[in-house]
């Protein structure tokens, strides 16, 4: 059992519930069972620390199992307003995780509970927006990392850009989830369109059909989200500097603007980018009385919460997820979940199934980092081809074939 220094969660008393959350998502999760299998008889992450960047939910636990069952020991760190209180607690009580992950931690809480999963000195990382990385890569404290690290995982478009752009990502492989199509399809495009959609529903009550709804950014996953909008009857706008992407938009059949052509008339404004600052003070004036803003990219910093606040005369939660700005010039806008993630803060994440393909990707790369790191360039790169053939496969066998 863990010694309460090596994890800080919301409240440990919470561990069965949270089982009953992980047995869930695992009774519908086939092809991490299959993984489990045989990674319980073949120990490939024996003697292994893994330390992951990835949210507190219960499809994550059900990984966490099998990684574990795999020789793995596991530090694990979440998101802001993504953790499962009751899942992290089941992860310490029951699997020996080192869990520093709470529902209502704020940014900073979050970078400190990464320096904290790093303090325990992995073999390999599974980031999730490049965090782990960054600190490895520029803080002082964690530069005997660098020469310690194996390999690494990344799971999004936002760490994949800052990992290319932003570090000199080159002393350890980093095998990039988010550059395959299973994931950019799969996960992206239907998981995180559908999720998205339906927890914005689900949060406001608001009916979706027949409103006019913005959605920044026509990548996979907001392109799902675009589809799953006009699926439900609204009248969709997509705002995309990409102009071939825009292009595509347009022939699926969607309006196309400029954002502040587009945001004005607006019911929903939904961005969907993996950049920072796409919503910022300019933005908020344009928008309509009662315009309703989520975020759906990888961090909160894409709306600029902070100008939002400095245009507010004052702000209040209205009902949970969901706080109103009275700005000066006396227009209301509703912001979901303090612009964190919307489908995993006001709802359960991507569906159990979309995320079991998605986490198979995430274990089979792992291993691969595992067994076989020397015969991976030193840079962040697509996962293998014989990997994402092997996770189809299995998801055909187990979705059409069953």
């Amino acid at each position: 059992m863990l010694n309460e220094t090596e994890y800080r969660i919301k409240d440990l008393s919470l561990a069965p519930q949270g089982m009953k959350r992980i047995n869930w998502a695992k009774a519908h999760m086939p092809i991490m069972q299959s993984l489990m299998i045989r990674l319980e008889k073949e120990q490939p992450f024996k003697g292994l620390t893994i330390s992951i960047c990835l949210h507190v939910e219960a499809k994550t636990g059900v990984w966490i199992e099998a990684l574990t069952k795999g020789g793995a020991k596991i530090a694990i760190t979440g998101s802001p307003g993504s953790t499962q209180d009751e899942t992290a607690a089941a992860l310490v009580e029951y699997y020996g995780a080192q869990v520093f992950s709470q529902r209502a931690e704020d940014f900073a809480d979050h970078i400190n509970y990464c320096k904290e999963i790093l303090r325990v000195g992995p073999d390999i990382i599974a980031d999730n927006g490049a965090d782990l990385h960054e600190l490895i890569l520029t803080d002082p404290e964690f530069s005997h990392l660098q020469t310690k690290i194996l390999g690494a995982t990344e799971e999004t478009t936002t760490g994949a850009n800052r990992l290319r752009e932003d570090f000199s990502a080159n002393l350890w492989p980093t095998l990039v989830i988010n550059d395959t199509q299973a994931k950019r399809i799969i996960e992206n495009r239907y998981g995180v369109g559908s999720s998205v959609v339906e927890s914005i529903a689900h949060a406001t009550n608001v009916m979706i059909h027949g409103k006019k709804v913005v959605v920044i950014g026509y990548g996979y996953c907001g392109s799902g989200v675009a589809q799953r909008f006009r699926g439900m009857g609204a009248h969709v706008t997509v705002v995309e500097t990409n102009p071939l992407t825009r292009l595509e938009a347009h022939l699926e059949g969607f309006y196309t603007a400029q954002l502040s052509d587009a945001i004005p008339d607006a019911d929903f404004v939904v961005s969907v980018v993996g950049r920072d600052n796409v919503l910022t003070a300019k933005d908020f004036l344009l928008m309509k009385d009662k315009v309703i803003i989520a975020n759906a990219g990888h961090f909160q910093r894409e709306v600029d919460v902070e100008a939002l606040n400095e245009l507010a005369e004052y702000k209040e939660e209205i009902i949970p997820k969901i706080n109103l700005y009275q700005l000066k010039n006396k227009k209301q806008l509703y912001l979901m979940s303090d612009a964190n993630l919307v489908n995993l803060s006001a709802g359960n994440g991507n569906p159990i199934e979309v995320m079991d393909l998605g986490l198979a990707l995430q274990t089979l790369s792992l291993e691969r980092i595992a067994l076989a790191s020397q015969s991976l360039a030193k840079i962040p790169q697509p996962v293998p081809y014989d990997i994402e053939m092997a996770v189809a496969e299995l998801a055909c066998d187990n979705w059409i074939n069953h």
